[in-house]
């Protein structure tokens, strides 16, 4: 009967040790969902052009610039918002007539 209660009580404490680690890894974030960030990015941005707006779509950041077209400032850059890597560059061109 002694033998049964200490494992009862033994089980109860593992199962608090337990919480408390779950409870703790919850508080501390657990190191998952945070994005892990990437460092300074360069990318060329044609002499005269600005950017005229950012905006984030799911992981996607897009960059649209302003400026002359006879420069290749109308365009809208693709990254990717966790390593930084350009994905594509949409450029509109005046159409041939």
């Amino acid at each position: 009967m002694k033998a049964l209660i200490a494992l009862i009580v033994a089980m109860g404490i593992a199962i608090l040790v337990a919480l408390a680690l779950v409870a703790y890894g919850i508080m501390a974030g657990g190191g998952r969902g945070e994005p892990a960030g990437f460092g300074p990015r360069d990318f060329a941005l044609p002499a005269g052009c600005e950017i005229a707006d950012a905006t984030l779509v799911g992981e996607r950041l897009l960059l649209r610039l302003k400026g002359l077209a006879e420069r290749g400032c109308q365009e809208v850059l693709i990254f990717d918002s966790e390593s930084g890597a350009e994905l594509g560059r949409i450029t509109a061109r005046p159409a041939a007539e």
